[in-house]
């Protein structure tokens, strides 16, 4: 996999003129959505990026040993007994029930920064407005900061608007309830990258920026034309040869040549992330031309039909399975469509067997 840290940088530029005055959160949770987290957060930050956002405790305490200093949001749960790993590390954790609450105190009964998640539709984690209130003054009377409220809207990426509108509003209702118990909230933050073009507005403090700041559409219904794919994965050609006709291809016999062919074997499969149910549906780009998928992906391999290519490809020939070659192009978002899945799904499954190569483009428009 090739990284273009300097196409990050400008999707992060993209939206930080956008959103202004809301500021990124630039979120690398799942490993910076396999583009590499610690990379991915200190592009971001030398973007101006002053806050990140992960999904679990350990993936903040990775970016932690790698000498990450900015605040770092925790969205989801983790047992209550390393509270003092999030306390000794400076992290802001996400709390979400009265039950939580408690079983932290038990171990942290002061000091922890804090975000409250309220549920205003999504029907995931947090309360919903009618009980939300409690549990913040709750949270406020422990000892701990409540910095932030958010929340997450389930249908931003639809056309349909009425659903996160409402969301929007049941959130905005819940701050005037804040402001009334006199609670003081530092940080509101909203939107994500399917919504923040869409619904972002200036009393939010920040915008989460995942999808979209890696280059990846964030919605099949709208098209944001200033996005540049930050990577690209390529293999190579492991070996070439002819079948005849009647011959059958890897596993289970699912491709049966119906002439003489020459095929390539590309040396990537499943335990590279390279999804099974690409078999014999899946393309590849060799000599800037598509070779389509025969029979079953393996785990280390699979092979592509390359008997139209003008001249025969050879061991070494680059392989580009997302990204450019010549005027072709594959992206993640077409390989999601194959496999009745999301683009994020895609980068997100791309194992840690596959070496990440860190790339910087100077002057990138």
């Amino acid at each position: 996999m090739e990284i273009d840290l300097s196409a990050y940088k400008s999707n992060i530029a993209f939206f930080t003129k956008k959103l202004f005055p809301t500021k990124l959160m630039a979120v690398v949770k799942s490993n910076a959505y396999g583009h590499g987290a610690v990379e991915i957060s200190h592009a971001a930050i030398e973007s101006g990026v002053d806050r990140l956002a992960v999904a679990f405790l350990e993936e903040a305490l990775e970016l932690r040993a790698a000498g990450i200093t900015v605040p770092i949001l925790v969205f989801n749960y983790f047992n209550p007994r390393y509270a003092v790993e999030a306390l000794k590390n400076k992290l802001t954790i996400t709390i979400y029930s009265r039950r939580q609450l408690e079983e932290i105190k038990k171990h942290i009964p002061s000091g922890l920064k804090v975000h409250l998640n309220l549920d205003t539709g999504m029907r995931r984690l947090g309360p919903d407005i009618n009980n939300a209130l409690e549990l913040a003054i709750d949270i406020s009377r422990t000892g701990y900061d409540l910095e932030g409220v958010y929340t997450h809207f389930a249908v931003a990426d639809e056309k349909k608007e009425q659903f996160t509108l409402a969301q929007v509003l049941i959130y905005k209702k819940f701050l005037e309830e804040l402001k009334k118990a006199r609670v003081n909230i530092k940080i509101r933050h909203v939107a994500n990258s399917a919504g923040a073009l869409r619904f972002n507005e200036s009393i939010f403090d920040y915008a989460r920026i995942g999808v979209a700041s890696y280059g990846l559409q964030p919605s099949e219904e709208f098209y944001i034309d200033e996005l540049m794919p930050v990577l690209t994965w390529k293999s190579v050609v492991s070996y070439v040869k002819k079948i005849k006709k009647g011959d059958s291809v890897s596993y289970g016999r699912t491709f049966i040549a119906p002439r003489d062919m020459t095929v390539a074997t590309i040396p990537v499969g499943y335990g590279d992330g390279y999804n099974r149910g690409l078999s014999n549906k899946g393309e590849v780009l060799i000599s800037g031309k598509r070779c389509r998928i025969i029979g079953r992906v393996c785990m280390d391999q699979f092979v592509v039909d390359v008997s139209h290519l003008p001249q025969k490809p050879k061991m070494g020939d680059e392989v580009v399975l997302i990204g450019t070659q010549g005027e072709e192009n594959i992206t993640a978002e077409e390989l999601a469509k194959l496999l009745g899945t999301i683009n994020y799904e895609i980068t997100c499954a791309i194992t840690s067997r596959v070496p990440r190569i860190y790339l910087r483009r100077e002057n990138l428009t």
